[in-house]
């Protein structure tokens, strides 16, 4: 057989192979040195069955160049379909780091609300990861997935949406600008079950865990000094050996880390979701720094005695609104 021809059947049993895998839904894997239907079945979260029996295969041998086909429905449930794109005048924004939704709002003059209502699905006001995209609208309301075009009045009118604010909003001239998946945005419709739905997810995170464990030595409030004087104790002593390490007790922002003259030693403030402050004093080592962001069980300082202490210690303080309440209330 000619060059040429042998060429031409090569590409054209490539391209039937290609042909047949994408409309099964499969993967193409040329099996590496090292591969064995275990290890490509885990790289691509499907059975070892399901890989044998796409192939056709009796046993588990291989050999290095071989081809084997992935069936991806087994592996993703269905084949990676795009993300709709937003309603007309809508703009992205990449999360970053430390970033909080109250600086996003301010920054682009809008409201949590209206910020919700484009991001309905959100999964946290005040714990969302680094890279996720939010969409910025360009005012009040809510985006809603269209899934059948034929059911827009319908939808409109669930919502208690004008269908004209509609139209204009998402650019719709006619029947043929609708799309089953596409975002629409429902001006002037509060996201009254997103934000209840936020709430309550909030109340669950904004709790507090212990910044470090030991024995309890002092509690919160009025406490004796001897020779008949007494002090307010505006938080709790936790006992520990030096150089234990304190975690944060809640996500949130460093505010003070250094040296406080006010007794406390090396003090860390950490202003968390809300404006609530959680204070860390009598540190040997800070272990952050002013504006780094923390999470919830980061360490930020180790167990020493320094200011005013008789041993080993954290002295830690929850403020809210300003003003110190008993930790014991809200750790858990």
């Amino acid at each position: 057989m000619r060059r040429g021809a042998r060429r031409q059947l090569c590409a054209l049993a490539l391209i039937t192979a290609l042909t047949f895998a994408f409309a099964e839904s499969f993967a193409l894997r040329t099996v590496e040195s090292g591969d064995s239907i275990g290890s490509i079945a885990h790289r691509y979260g499907v059975s070892a069955a399901s890989v044998l029996a796409a192939n056709g295969l009796n046993g588990t041998l291989i050999q290095p160049g071989e081809v084997l086909r992935i069936p991806l429905g087994d592996a993703t449930g269905g084949l990676v379909v795009a993300a709709p794109e937003p309603p007309p005048r809508f703009r992205r924004h990449v999360l970053a780091s430390g970033e909080t939704l109250s600086e996003i709002v301010a920054r682009y003059g809008i409201t949590l609300s209206a910020l919700v209502g484009a991001n309905p699905d959100l999964s946290s006001l005040d714990r969302l990861p680094v890279g996720v995209e939010l969409l910025i609208p360009p005012g009040e309301g809510l985006v809603v997935v269209l899934h059948d075009p034929s059911s827009l009045g319908d939808l409109i009118e669930a919502h208690g949406a004008d269908q004209v604010s509609v139209a204009r909003a998402n650019a719709l001239r006619s029947p043929f600008d609708l799309r089953p998946g596409m975002l629409l945005f429902l001006p002037g419709v509060e996201p009254k079950a997103e934000l209840e739905r936020l709430a309550r997810v909030r109340e669950e995170e904004n709790r507090y865990v212990w910044p470090v464990h030991g024995r309890l030595t002092s509690y919160f409030g009025r406490r004796n000094l001897g020779l008949g004087t007494a002090a307010f104790h505006r938080g709790i002593d936790v006992a520990a050996p030096t150089g234990t390490p304190i975690v944060a007790a809640r996500s949130g922002t460093v505010t003070y880390a250094g040296w406080s003259s006010r007794g406390y030693g090396n003090l860390v403030r950490i202003r968390h979701a809300g404006g609530a402050e959680t204070w860390y004093a009598h540190a040997s080592r800070i272990l952050v720094s002013v504006g780094q962001y923390v999470s919830q069980g980061d360490r930020i300082a180790l167990i020493g005695s320094t200011g005013l202490s008789t041993g080993p210690h954290l002295h830690f303080e929850l403020h809210v609104n300003g003003v110190a309440i008993d930790p014991l209330q809200e750790l858990r």
